[in-house]
């Protein structure tokens, strides 16, 4: 049989945040090999933890802390090495214990990578000493 091994997936070995505002957050960074899969594309796993972690961001930005409590994601194409993504998420429910936030990865010429959708369960108010 042959040696068989996993790689480490890196989520954020390079990123920008490029807005920040009352829930909505756009974080801008390049596919890099070790975000790749056997295939060559970007790991559904890397692309779905890049949503997971802006849904996050997306909760923080209005001032609160969450955990994901539910989430789904439909992969639209593949993403290749050294592609430019932009992930873009924004709250279109915010209630007082959750919120629901919608994710979208493109790449640089402007085609859907990916759709996720994650309601995040509010933990409590962040407080303005540690508010982004």
């Amino acid at each position: 049989m042959k040696d068989f091994h996993f790689d480490a997936i890196a989520a954020f070995e390079n990123y920008e945040i490029d807005k920040m505002s009352d829930g909505e957050v756009m974080v801008s960074t390049e596919v890099v090999k070790s975000s790749l899969n056997y295939y060559g594309n970007a790991h559904g796993g890397y692309l779905f933890t890049l949503c997971d972690q802006i849904s996050g961001l997306v909760v923080i930005s209005q001032g609160s802390d969450g955990v994901t409590l539910q989430s789904s994601i439909n992969y639209l194409k593949a993403a290749k090495l050294g592609e430019h993504l932009t992930i873009t998420g924004i709250c279109v429910h915010k209630g007082r214990t959750t919120r629901v936030v919608d994710v979208a990865i493109h790449n640089q010429e402007g085609e859907h990578i990916c759709k996720a959708t994650f309601t995040m369960f509010i933990t409590g108010d962040r407080g303005e000493k540690v508010r982004i």
